[in-house]
This record gives structure tokens, C-alpha cells and sequence, in this order.
């Protein structure tokens, strides 16, 4: 580490002066082009570093600066930097009196406020002060300083340049305003053409470009960014490419998925108490990994695979839940809130668009997939990141020979969810607590709107009722519960394990089944 960033706590109080602003503006405008809030940054950093030097060479040379082992007259004017920069004039030399030193002197120095203090001169033997630096190197390490403070300082410098109507931004980059190129309506119409000809998008902004007439005098680099900047500022374009990407797509264009959450994933938030949730309870809510569900703990380690266990809502709407286990391995952007990337079938090759909705808590595109590979509630779908970037590999795990299984089956009669068992054609391996066969969802989504109003309690209570019928222990696994009830309601685990804790009627008999109370 630096001697400036060890001996200071200049950079660690850093916050954003109207001068640093003045220089980032000047910065601007001699560059010519648009910069990364990283480069900004350094920027500041050496400016800021060239300032302090400044600033402490002027102080210093407002007198001379102290020393232990030199000698001094009277009328010299001296500087402590030790002292906080005490400014102060000799006005008295005589010998010092000390057998456990060789000689030396005392000097009387006047400080600037009228004080009079006593001070070693001509001091015989090693002192820290003899070889104190005070001046910082000039050579500045941004790097080492940008290692250290970098993250604060960036968030400071946002802040301000995010106040500062001077100053606009597409992404992580900035420029001035007052220099962007102007890009008249002719040539977004132009652009809105271009994508509808590409079947809406995606294109990166250079596609656009090459296809308008810009300023041949203005940087290629500025020119992207005044394009960019007055596509994002239209409503006929949404910005869709992950992070440092910037990628084109016509909104009107966008599936119906994409632009509005799939009312089968739209979920009401239950009032409940986490209290209620005991360690078992816990466990299983991190197992079941659903996007909804209030877990507070640190985001989980990158990893390029995950294994997604299919819920009803999810199946329905041709998506994947966008937990923070799962979205860490998709691509992110900071701002955009619809991300379009590559899905790969991990089998065949063939890929096919995909979208995080990051508002919505989902991924889209799965529906046609889903179909094709015969995947049904329960199914596990693995996800890896493909070799490139922005391509998710996706894979089920199919059965050699399609075969027939008994699993529960949800169907519909008189306003009511049946639930039963029946042999069920299936092609991929899946979780027997979770599955369940729905022959007629349209039936089940219209007694889903039926029941909309009904309260989770009493609909967990008749969902209870139709799974302990199926065992002859009458017990139910609460991930089943879970999977069966979420066919009429978009709930997240917590509220449902709530209810259980609380209602009498229920009893835990361990490892998450639960039975009546009097029948257990």
C-alpha cells in the first residue's frame, strides 16, 4: 500500500467538490468523447492527488520546516507540519542542559496565535522527524488508491454527476450534454425501420449507425453514445443487451410475456411473521429457491450451473423463477429492467431468445421449449452458462423410454380442485414431491380466478384436505403442499409454512410432513 493511502484518511472522507465537477467538464470537453465512470474516476483521483501536492508545497513553503537535529537563528520563521502546520518565528537560542544528551540547543519560537513554546535543535542522535515526508510522491499509484477507494468514490461521483443537469449517461458512460450530436426524428424513424425489418430487435447501436448519417466530423465513439442516448429517451425503443452490451429492440415488438408479468407469476403480497418459521421450515424455503420468498442472507457464490425444480406458475408461463440463486447466472445490465440473451438446448444445439424481466422476478421464452420436450410440473430443468457470452444452456433430463407413473393429478368439478392419482405418461426425470399432472390447466387457471378472493388459509385447508386423501398415512409433505397450491394461488413458501405453524388443526410429524391434528 501507498504512503498515501496508509498515512491519511484524505481519500476515505472523500466526497465530490464543485471543482471537481469543473474539472470532469473540462476533462470532457478536451477529450472529446464520452468516458466510463471508472475513467472518471482515476481522473479525478490524479487531480485531486495534483491539488493536495499543491496545496501542501504552498503551506510549506511559508517558512521553514522543522527539524530536530538542525540549528536556527533567531528571526527564522519555521512550519511544524507535525503540529498541524503551526506557523511560528525563533526568537530565542540557548543551550540545552541534559547529561543523557550530547549537546544541543533550545529554540523560542512565537507561534502565529501569540504563544510561546520551547523546541530541541541541533539534536545529536536519530528522530523520526529528522526524515519525515511530507510532501506525497508525485508519481501517484491510481491504481493502489483506486483499489482501495475506488467503489466510494464512484458512488460519490454518480450522485453528483447524476444532480448536475450539465451531465447525461447511457450506462456506466458520461458526456456533456451541450455536446451531444443531434439526432433528428428522421433518422430514429429510420432506425425504428431497421428493427422492424430484423424482426424488432435485437441489433447493437453500431448496426444502427452505419445505417444513418451522422456528422462526419464528430467521433465515431460520440456518435454511438448521441445515438444511444436519443434511442433511450424514445419510447419506440427499449435497450435489452446485458451489462456492457447495449443492444436495440422495438417495445411494440416485444413478446406479451416480456412487456407484461404473466398473470399465472403475479404475486400479492401475504402479511406473515418470519418468527413463525423454524429451522426445518427454513431450510426447506432455501430448497424450494422461489423468486418471492423474504430470505435476507448474502447472495450465493457464482457458480455456471443451477438446477431449477418446475412450479406450476412457471410451466404455465413458459418461464424460470429469477431467484438470486438462478439470476446470478444470467446476464444483468445496472439500469435496463428486460434483458434479452441466447438460450441453447444443451441437446440438440439449438437456441432460441430468451429475457430476464428483472422487475417481474422471471425468465421468458420457454414455452415452445417446454412443449417440445414434453416437461411437465416438477421436471428439473438444468442451467448452465454457455461458452459465449450471453447463451444459458438449457437441459432436462429425459427418460430413455417414455413410460407411464403414477403421480397425483389435479383436475377440476364443481368449483372444486380434485386431486387423485393416475398413471401419467413421462419424459423427464423429476421431483416426486413437487410433481403433479394438470390435464386441463385452462380448467385449473379458470378455478384459479374463481377462488381468487377466497383466503390462503382456508384454500391451504382444502388443498390439505385433497393430498392427505392420497396416503394412507394421511400426512403431506410441505413442498408438496406448496406445489399443489400455487396451481390456484401464487404464493412463496413462507406464508404457507405460517399457516401451518399457527392453526391448530395442523400437527408436524417431522422432516416437513404435516397431518390433522387427531389423525397423526
Amino acid at each position: 500500500m501507498s504512503s498515501t493511502v496508509q498515512n491519511d484518511q484524505y481519500w476515505e472522507q472523500f466526497s465530490v467538490l464543485p471543482g471537481d465537477l469543473e474539472h470532469i467538464i473540462n476533462y470532457l470537453v478536451e477529450t472529446e468523447r464520452p468516458q466510463m465512470l471508472d475513467q472518471l474516476a482515476q481522473e479525478l483521483i490524479q487531480a485531486r492527488h495534483r491539488q493536495m501536492v499543491a496545496l501542501i508545497e504552498n503551506t510549506l513553503s511559508q517558512g521553514r520546516i522543522y527539524r530536530p537535529g538542525e540549528s536556527y537563528q533567531v528571526g527564522e520563521r519555521l512550519i511544524f507540519p507535525h503540529l498541524n502546520n503551526l506557523l511560528g518565528e525563533v526568537i530565542a537560542v540557548r543551550p540545552g542542559n541534559n547529561p543523557e544528551y550530547e549537546a544541543f540547543s533550545v529554540i523560542t519560537v512565537k507561534t502565529a496565535n501569540g504563544a510561546v513554546r520551547e523546541f530541541v535543535a541541533e539534536l545529536r542522535r536519530e528522530h523520526p522527524l529528522n526524515t519525515a515526508t511530507y510532501v506525497p510522491s508525485k508519481n501517484l499509484d491510481i491504481q493502489d488508491i483506486y483499489a482501495h477507494y475506488g467503489e466510494k468514490i464512484k458512488t460519490a461521483l454518480r450522485a453528483a454527476l447524476e444532480k448536475n443537469a450539465q451531465f447525461v449517461s447511457v450506462g456506466e458512460q458520461w458526456f456533456l450534454r451541450d455536446l451531444l450530436v443531434e439526432v433528428p426524428a428522421g433518422q430514429l424513424n429510420i432506425a425504428e425501420a431497421l428493427l422492424d425489418m430484423a424482426g424488432g430487435g435485437p441489433l447493437p447501436t453500431a448496426k444502427l449507425l452505419d445505417e444513418l448519417e451522422m456528422p462526419g466530423e464528430v467521433s465515431r465513439p460520440l456518435q454511438l453514445f448521441s445515438l444511444e442516448y436519443a434511442l433511450l429517451h424514445d419510447r419506440r425503443f427499449d435497450e435489452v443487451g446485458p451489462a456492457g452490451i447495449a443492444l436495440w429492440h422495438l417495445r411494440q415488438m416485444e413478446p406479451q410475456g416480456v412487456l407484461e408479468v404473466p398473470l399465472r407469476l403475479r404475486y400479492v403480497p401475504i402479511p406473515y411473521s418470519r418468527a413463525l418459521l423454524d429451522d426445518t421450515m427454513l431450510a426447506l424455503e432455501r430448497q424450494i429457491d422461489d423468486e418471492w420468498a423474504d430470505v435476507t442472507e448474502p447472495a450465493p457464490p457464482a457458480t455456471d450451473s443451477v438446477t431449477v425444480v418446475l412450479n406450476y406458475p412457471h410451466w404455465r408461463s413458459g418461464t424460470l423463477p429469477l431467484s438470486p440463486r438462478v439470476a446470478q447466472l444470467f446476464p444483468t445490465a445496472r439500469v435496463a429492467d428486460r434483458i434479452c440473451f441466447t438460450f441453447m438446448d444443451g441437446r440438440t444445439g439449438e437456441t432460441f431468445p430468451g429475457w430476464v424481466v428483472r422487475s417481474g422476478r422471471y425468465v421468458h421464452g420457454l414455452s415452445e421449449w417446454y412443449k417440445k420436450n414434453n416437461v411437465g410440473v416438477g421436471v428439473y430443468v438444468d442451467l448452465e452458462r454457455g461458452g459465449e457470452p450471453g447463451v444459458i444452456q438449457v437441459n432436462v433430463r429425459p427418460i430413455r423410454s417414455k413410460r407411464r407413473e403414477w403421480l397425483r393429478t389435479a383436475t377440476t368439478d364443481s368449483g372444486q380442485l380434485v386431486l387423485e392419482v393416475t398413471r401419467v405418461p413421462v419424459a423427464c426425470e423429476f421431483d416426486e414431491l413437487a410433481t403433479v399432472a394438470v390435464t386441463d390447466p385452462n380448467a385449473v387457471d379458470a378455478l384459479a380466478q374463481q377462488l381468487q378472493r377466497t383466503p390462503l388459509e382456508s384454500l391451504l385447508e382444502q388443498i390439505f384436505s385433497g393430498l392427505a386423501g392420497l396416503s394412507l398415512q394421511r400426512a403431506v409433505h410441505a413442498m408438496t403442499l406448496y406445489s399443489v397450491l400455487n396451481l390456484l394461488r401464487r404464493v412463496p413458501p413462507a406464508p404457507i409454512f405460517a399457516v401451518l405453524a399457527t392453526a391448530s388443526r395442523y400437527v408436524a410429524l417431522g422432516d416437513n410432513y404435516w397431518a390433522y391434528r387427531g389423525e397423526s
